[in-house]
């Protein structure tokens, strides 16, 4: 019974921010969590404690987990007052400026794959439907901030795997094993959130996210991540 609970709670994540957001966060928080695991790997950070990698790895994913946060609803609430001012009938543009406003804001969306001939006709519906209400656009930016949270949350749950590599495994051995660990729930990550439906597509979405990571933080780690 808790297998589903489980399935359910990170679909839950990836269904406020998107399967590309989510992939991105995860990436972002395996791979600043692994710079000082590295760095204590290699002998650049030295430590008494593994509270004291945890703490910094704790530290590091919620500082920038909560910049995430903030930029990314900031951004959102922009686009939602720039794509108001799009299509509010400004009395200072032209109708065609008006169109070709609305036509350039569908850019990198489902409007990409369309063919030029839908693209058009997309974008001259869009051109002619009214505003939502007040109500409504502010539902939608109280949506913007759940999946600006959610984002931060994925940051911080990516350090729970390593916490626990770290402060029940002996010294000797954690940091290796935090490194697999962190590298397995990435390649299950990648395998989870591949579209298409064909095991050795999603095994190779799995294992090349899992490298990216692995080589990011060497990367990182030597030229100061």
């Amino acid at each position: 019974m808790a297998e589903p609970a489980r399935k359910g709670l990170i679909k839950a994540f990836i269904g406020f921010t998107g399967p590309e957001l989510a992939t991105q966060e995860v990436l972002y928080g395996f791979v600043m969590a692994l710079i000082f695991i590295t760095s204590a790997s290699v002998g650049l950070i030295s430590y008494d404690s593994p509270w004291d990698i945890v703490i910094l790895i704790v530290g590091m994913n919620f500082v920038w987990g909560f910049i995430d946060m903030y930029i990314f609803y900031r951004m959102d609430t922009t686009a939602q007052k720039r794509y108001t001012e799009i299509l509010r009938n400004d009395k200072h543009r032209t109708e065609e400026e008006r169109y070709e406003d609305v036509y350039d804001s569908l850019g990198s969306t489902i409007f990409d794959v369309l063919t030029e001939e839908d693209k058009t006709k997309a974008a001259r519906m869009l051109f002619n439907c009214r505003l939502g209400t007040e109500k409504e656009m502010k539902a939608d930016r109280r949506n913007m901030f759940i999946s600006a949270a959610s984002c931060f949350v994925i940051t911080l749950l990516t350090t729970v795997p390593l916490i626990l590599c770290l402060v029940l495994i002996p010294k000797d051995d954690a940091l290796a094993a935090a490194t697999l660990v962190a590298c397995i729930c990435l390649f299950f990550v990648g395998y989870m959130l591949e579209p298409t439906n064909g095991r050795w597509q999603k095994t190779k979405t799995g294992i090349s996210i899992a490298a990216v990571a692995y080589v990011l933080t060497y990367f990182a780690t030597y030229l100061g991540g």
